[in-house]
């Protein structure tokens, strides 16, 4: 009978390298692997994590603009401004089900993962740099 539930067996982990090529990250992983037949084809689910530099480089940008232009009463302020150009919203409904107005979508590390978030990292400052007139992150060339 199979296992269900927490005595279930991890699934194999691997990585993918520069190269492109897929490798198990552990002997266990390898193992797991073996068990199947060649030509197995297998799920994957990428475990990137958010990465806490660019985190904190996103953060500090926006910051920094605040400071510098005074547009933006604080830099969640601008965050919220950010996702909402970029469409990156969700509506917020009546007690009837109508719609009353949006609230700008999470980026949260639970609700975003990493290459979501470079995704819309790339296109926020894009659009502020469009917004304020010059690269804002012109302070790490310093």
């Amino acid at each position: 009978m199979a296992r269900k539930g927490k005595d279930k067996a991890p699934p194999a982990i691997v990585s993918l390298d520069q190269g492109g090529k897929i490798s198990p990250v552990s002997q266990y992983d390898e193992d797991e692997m073996r068990k199947h037949a060649l030509g197995t084809e297998f799920d994957l689910v990428p475990r990137t994590a958010r990465s806490i530099p660019q985190h904190g480089t996103y953060w500090k940008t926006l910051t920094l603009v605040v400071d510098a232009t005074g547009r933006w009463r604080n830099r969640n302020a601008l965050h919220d401004a950010l996702k909402i150009k970029l469409g990156r919203i969700e509506p917020v409904f009546d007690l009837q089900g109508g719609i009353v107005g949006y609230k700008p979508d999470s980026t949260s590390f639970d609700s975003m993962p990493h290459r979501d978030f470079c995704e819309f990292m790339d296109e926020a400052l894009a659009e502020l740099a469009d917004a304020i007139g010059y690269d804002p992150l012109h302070w790490m060339k310093k």
